[in-house]
């Protein structure tokens, strides 16, 4: 029987982490993602010819540079190359102490293989973020593809139809994927969660901008859930320094509660969300459990921000914005004077 993951350590490693944390490189989820593709080894006439295709080649390519069939399977066997697809191998150690960052990394190359078997199609939605390092709330069953073709799911992949102007396809080490801001916006009309992370991480990392958005969704008039897109886009902040904080900043103004400052500065420490009127903190926390040493630095940053004037300290994780945000929200809600937080009927 499978176990399921712990839903915090499930978000935590999915959402956050596109490669391990290294630190000698103290940069961003997606800059760490990108610097995993950028470092993938390249000596050989064969990672040459990868490293233009998405890091994926075919069968008959690998023939062609002199492989022959029973050195490409003990590649495989030893976990130095690995088979994203019948027919496509990469010579790339997908390995990863984190089963997570391990499948996102196989979905990357499967994605790219999909594509390298069908020239006229463009590896889009979820697919294509994380072909970019942007957090997703899940990893595709199958790759997902923009193509002339019907669409639906067949032969291994999901097909969706093309249309995408030529300014919005570009390539990813010689892959054809959606732009950014595209990929940001499909995200967004599809799923508010996906849209609020994906742009706060790629605004945050430079790889968007606010005008290259705007002309995303100017594009996509009249598609399905643009209006819901535009709403969600309106959120999106640099300032957010997790997945977790965006998701929380999105439930919070679908439920009415007052804008707050992000990252603010008090006491010596940035704190996530902050509503100064109201002296509320709230502090969006991935990590599910503490060391002894973590539980007394936080209880002595607590002490410091209520010494500084922070009336109410505040925390939630992955648990307490996903299932049991009913809770969270009454919760929280009560932190602040009656009607000041307007939950709409229903809630």
């Amino acid at each position: 029987m499978t176990v399921a993951p712990d839903p915090d350590e499930y978000f935590e490693h999915v959402l956050r982490h596109a490669v391990p944390w290294d630190e000698r490189r103290p940069t961003t989820d997606v800059d760490r993602w990108r610097a995993w593709w950028a470092d993938r080894p390249r000596p050989t006439p064969v990672h040459e010819l990868a490293r233009r295709q998405g890091w994926v080649v075919s069968t008959a390519q690998l023939r062609r540079l002199g492989f022959a069939d029973h050195d490409v399977r003990r590649q495989v066997r030893r976990g130095e190359w690995w088979a994203p697809a019948r027919g496509v191998l990469s010579p790339v150690d997908v390995r990863a102490d984190d089963a997570w960052v391990q499948r996102r990394r196989e979905h990357a190359l499967r994605s790219t293989a999909a594509a390298l078997s069908r020239p006229e199609h463009v590896v889009d939605g979820r697919s294509a973020a994380i072909l970019y390092g942007l957090p997703t709330t899940e990893v595709p069953a199958l790759p997902e593809l923009a193509g002339p073709a019907s669409t639906g799911r067949r032969r291994r992949v999901h097909v969706h139809a093309l249309r995408l102007r030529i300014p919005e396809i570009t390539t990813w080490y010689g892959t054809a994927v959606a732009t950014q801001a595209r990929v940001v916006v499909d995200l967004a009309r599809g799923c508010a969660d996906d849209g609020i992370m994906a742009a706060d991480a790629a605004l945050r990392a430079g790889l968007v901008t606010v005008a290259s958005l705007a002309a995303a969704l100017d594009s996509s008039a009249g598609w399905p859930g643009v209006r819901r897109a535009r709403e969600v886009l309106t959120l999106m902040s640099a300032l957010s320094e997790s997945p977790l904080e965006s998701v929380t900043r999105l439930r919070l103004h679908d439920d009415g509660f007052p804008v707050p400052e992000l990252q603010a500065e008090i006491a010596g420490y940035a704190v996530d969300i902050y509503w100064p009127e109201y002296g509320v903190a709230l502090e969006c926390d991935g990590r599910g459990k503490y060391t002894a040493d973590e539980l007394w630095r936080e209880r002595r940053r607590t002490g410091r921000l209520r010494a500084a004037g922070v009336v109410e300290v505040e925390r939630v994780v992955w648990s307490d914005v996903n299932a049991d945000w009913p809770e969270t929200r009454s919760r929280l809600a009560a932190l602040f004077p009656s009607g000041v937080v307007k939950i709409r009927a229903g809630k």
